[in-house]
């Protein structure tokens, strides 16, 4: 067999993946070196590697560089040559916007670390392969089936520490984890090195704390200058439980999307942060509705968010209050309409006709009605024109536009417009809907006034 001296240049997760592929073919090697090529059409984001495969050599000039890693291939009986991986461009870190690139790299070295374990080149020289882990810009660390320690570089012992990783949770749903380790957040990914339930683990861990920290003060810089300015934020968390293809991995379109002033950054392995300077209220809500398509079809996404003023007048209320308000983003941004009526009935029909898409609050009480306005965000108000009690529904349209500028008013009748309405009504700017409601109109309205 001629030994090959092909280049190639492989990127991104995807071609992570072929290679780890193409080492379960490491004993056929032209099966191998078949694998490698056709990780050539796959493509990522994430800078480039350079792979050489070549034949043996007794030591040519640069074959052993600084700045790259050189591993040999070779079998029991036979030495095939060697494999070496070169950074191309400008070196850096990994980002947080990087995490999806864990999952083929932990695939990658569980393949490599098996390998290596039937060649016994693990068991034999271990300061070697731990020297070789230790040039990696993340903590790696291998374990066998029943936990034990098998190899782990300085970043993983270090960040590990006492808190260890966590197999139990593993064990029922294998793949990323997060940690607090020595004031870190640490997040990692973790795999069987054989597809089975005895296989042995290779974890890759990443330090998100520098970024999180960048989070936390660019909220307190926001909130304590809006205290300052009497001006307005608004901050959210936007979650999901899924790490393949996760939150974390749409980052650079989020900050992509936002607007000068706004920032976005990484609060856990599962949350993103959003700070919105100059928003509140329906604002707000508009501003989120319009962020949800940069995640696409990311399954189980969530939302929690939080204002200066209606959710406290600390950094730390805010986050507390966006956290604890958590929920499907779809829902928690699903329009809120506030209707006030003498008549619970009248509450009853908006609730049972709108009731799919808008959420429907009812009030039946003056006080209650003015209470919930000056606590909760409404995209709409609707009121009677003709409320008894000597309450007036256009006076009732006026407190909840001054609370809450921006917000639909509806104002409902049983004159007819043609005949002319009370002085007042044209001033508050509100949509008048004549009784009895016709369903079709009632909700072809709404969604036009409040759906666009």
């Amino acid at each position: 067999m001629t030994p090959p001296t092909t280049q190639m240049t492989l990127t991104g997760p995807s071609a992570l993946r072929s290679l780890a592929r193409a080492f379960m073919h490491f004993n056929e090697f032209d099966r191998f070196v078949q694998g490698l090529q056709a990780a050539l059409d796959q493509s990522g984001h994430f800078g480039q590697l350079t792979i050489q495969v070549g034949p043996t050599s007794s030591g040519a000039a640069g074959q052993f560089a600084a700045d790259a890693l050189v591993l040999p291939l070779a079998t029991g009986v036979a030495q095939l040559g060697t494999l070496q991986v070169t950074p191309g461009g400008e070196f850096r870190q990994f980002g947080p916007e990087d995490l999806h690139l864990m999952s083929g790299l932990a695939e990658f070295l569980s393949v490599a670390l098996l390998q290596s374990r039937r060649m016994e080149a693990a068991e034999k020289n271990p300061e070697l392969f731990r020297f070789l882990l230790n040039q990696a810009p993340v903590g790696i660390a291998a374990y066998r089936a029943n936990e034990e320690l098998i190899i782990a570089n300085e970043l993983a012992v270090r960040w590990l520490g006492g808190s260890g990783v966590p197999f139990a949770q593993l064990q029922k749903n294998s793949g990323g984890f997060h940690l607090r380790a020595s004031g870190k957040l640490i997040y990692g990914e973790a795999r069987r090195a054989e597809k089975v339930a005895e296989g042995d683990w290779i974890v890759v861990l990443q330090d998100l704390t520098a970024e999180q920290a960048r989070l936390l003060e660019w909220v307190k810089r926001e909130t304590y200058r809006a205290l300052a300015e009497s001006g307005r934020i608004g901050f959210a968390f936007i979650e999901s439980a899924q790490l393949q293809d996760g939150v974390l991995c749409r980052l650079p379109a989020l900050r992509a999307a936002l607007l000068p002033g706004e920032i976005a950054g990484p609060y856990d392995a599962h949350r993103v942060g959003v700070v919105l300077p100059g928003l509140d209220g329906l604002a707000l809500r508009a501003r989120l509705r319009k962020l949800r398509g940069v995640f696409g079809d990311t399954a189980g996404l969530r939302l929690g968010y939080s204002e200066l003023g209606r959710d406290g007048r600390t950094p730390e209320s805010l986050l507390e209050s966006a956290l604890q308000r958590a929920g499907t983003y779809e829902e928690n941004l699903r329009p809120v309409l506030l209707v006030h009526d003498d008549s619970a009935a009248v509450a009853d029909t908006f609730s049972l006709v709108l009731g799919k898409e808008f959420r429907v609050v009812k009030s039946i009480s003056p006080e209650r009605t003015r209470e919930l306005l000056a606590k909760e965000v409404f995209d709409g108000f609707v009121t009677e024109i003709e409320l008894r009690n000597g309450v007036s529904g256009v006076d009732l349209v006026r407190y909840a536009r001054e609370k809450q500028p921006g917000i639909r008013p509806f104002l409902t009748t049983v004159q007819r417009v043609r005949y002319g309405l009370p002085a007042g009504v044209a001033e508050v700017g509100a949509v008048v809907l004549e009784k009895p409601f016709d369903v079709a109109t009632l909700t072809q309205t709404m969604r036009a006034k409040l759906l666009d």
